[in-house]
C-alpha cells in the first residue's frame, strides 16, 4: 500500500481534476493530521539529536511538502463546498455528492446561515406565496310564492378596441457561475470581469452565449435586473 504521503500527492490531483468534491477515504481529515504530527515528531527528533544530519532534514522536508499538498486539498474542498451552499442557497440541489462528514456539516451550517441573512436583510429576495381570491357569495335564492324576473334583453356587445401591443419587458435575468477567467464584457453601461467561480447575474442572452462558449454555466434564473 502506498505511504501517505504518496496518497496526498494522488487526492490532489484527484481534487483538481473534478469540479465537484473528488473521492476520498472517510477518514482522510483525521488520518491527514495523525501523519503530519507523527512526521514532525519524527524530524524534531531526529534534528534535536543530530542537528546537521542528513535524516533529520529530509524528515523536515517531508513535513513541509505533506503539510502544504495537505493545505491543498482541505482548501479546494472549502472552496467548493462554500459555491455549493450559496447555489443552493438560491434554490439549487442539496445534494453534496462525496462529502466527507466534516464537509457536510460544514454545508448545512453555510446553507443555514446564507438562508437566515437573506431572510433577515433581503427579504424580498424570497418568493411571495399567492393570494387565494375570495370565494363569490352564492345569491339569495327567489321567495318560491314569485316567479324569477324576467331577464334583461342582452346588450349589444361593445366594439372592439384594437389591442395595443405591450411595451417589450426587461425579461428575467439568469444566475451562471463562471468556469475560468476571460476577458472583460460589457453588458449594457458596465464592464464585468469573467473570474473563475464567480456567479453572475445576467440578461438571458447574455449568460446564453457564455454557456455556448463554455465559460460558464447556468444556476438559475434571477429575480431582477441587478448585475452582479
Amino acid at each position: 500500500m502506498p505511504d501517505h504521503f504518496t496518497l496526498l500527492l494522488e487526492w490532489r490531483r484527484n481534487e483538481a481534476a473534478a469540479r465537484g468534491l473528488a473521492k476520498l477515504p472517510h477518514d482522510f481529515y483525521p488520518a491527514t493530521s495523525a501523519y503530519l504530527a507523527e512526521v514532525r515528531r519524527s524530524y524534531e527528533a531526529e534534528l534535536r539529536e543530530n542537528p546537521s544530519g542528513r535524516k533529520g532534514e529530509i524528515s523536515r522536508q517531508t513535513y513541509q511538502r505533506a503539510s502544504q499538498v495537505a493545505r491543498d486539498i482541505v482548501e479546494g474542498r472549502i472552496q467548493k463546498t462554500l459555491s455549493a451552499a450559496f447555489q443552493a442557497s438560491i434554490g439549487g440541489a442539496r445534494d453534496l455528492p462525496n462529502a466527507l462528514a466534516e464537509e457536510r456539516t460544514l454545508f448545512d451550517e453555510l446553507l443555514d446561515s446564507l438562508l437566515r441573512h437573506r431572510r433577515s436583510a433581503a427579504g424580498y429576495l424570497e418568493p411571495m406565496s399567492p393570494v387565494s381570491a375570495p370565494t363569490p357569495r352564492s345569491p339569495p335564492s327567489s321567495p318560491p310564492s314569485m316567479p324569477p324576473p324576467a331577464a334583461p334583453a342582452p346588450a349589444p356587445p361593445p366594439p372592439e378596441i384594437p389591442a395595443v401591443p405591450a411595451a417589450r419587458g426587461a425579461g428575467p435575468l439568469t444566475y451562471v457561475r463562471i468556469l475560468k477567467d476571460g476577458r472583460p464584457i460589457e453588458v449594457g453601461r458596465e464592464t464585468i470581469d469573467l473570474r473563475a467561480d464567480d456567479v453572475l447575474s445576467l440578461p438571458a442572452d447574455t449568460a446564453k452565449l457564455l454557456v455556448d462558449a463554455k465559460v460558464a454555466e447556468l444556476i438559475a434564473p434571477g429575480p431582477s435586473r441587478t448585475i452582479t
